[in-house]
């Protein structure tokens, strides 16, 4: 595996123009171009044909490498924030936290159907578990591994549990998803409000 360089320690320049260091300026970037569900929708379909004599028709083969590596990318910044361990106590009902106004209107669309509740609250835990099943470059060679197989009119001939891997990868990208809502699209939300109607200070008698 390439080493990357360390102006581009997430492997986001081919597809991003330029490097980020911020792991979660990183994450912005990616939810600023793709919808969580647009991403669920693309992982189900290469993660099915991977396992099927059938190639992944669902766009051109040059988007479906150009996602390979934005979901890459997601998956090296998972990594560096791995041992995070941030718990914010909040309920499905604040929407505020996993769902934006700026890029769909469905909320349902928006929620992060395949956590626990535990890691609605802390999404950081997805990335410990993500990583104790296996090392950061096991899962990169495995996601570009089943995406070459996507887009092959043959099977991969290798047994792989379609369901568990389909589940982990989406985990992963929901807390990630999730991060980006609560640390940086939320308080950017707040600062623009805040840079937008400054405090009044009223004068006392």
């Amino acid at each position: 595996m390439k080493i990357n360089s360390p102006k581009d320690p997430f492997d986001m320049i081919c597809w991003h123009g330029e490097g980020i260091t911020d792991a979660r300026q990183a994450f912005a970037a990616i939810f600023s171009l793709y919808m969580i569900n647009d991403l669920r929708v693309e992982i189900r379909g290469i993660v099915t044909c991977a396992q099927a004599d059938k190639l992944y028709q669902r766009c051109p083969p040059c988007d479906v490498l150009l996602n390979m590596k934005v979901v890459r990318s997601a998956i090296k910044v998972a990594y560096v924030l791995r041992d995070e361990n941030i718990v914010q106590k909040t309920d499905a009902l604040n929407t505020t936290h996993y769902y934006s106004y700026y890029q769909t209107s469905n909320l349902w669309s928006s929620f992060p159907r395949c956590l626990s509740e535990k890691e609605f609250c802390n999404p950081y835990s997805v990335f410990k578990k993500f990583f104790r099943k296996q090392s950061l470059d096991k899962w990169v060679h495995k996601w570009e591994e089943v995406v070459e197989y996507a887009l092959s009119p043959h099977s991969s001939g290798t047994e792989l549990d379609t369901l568990h891997f389909y589940t982990l990868m989406i985990k992963l990208l929901e807390a990630a998803h999730l991060i980006y809502m609560r640390e940086v699209m939320l308080i950017s939300c707040v600062s623009d409000h805040a840079s937008r109607h400054p405090k009044i200070d009223i004068p006392t008698c």
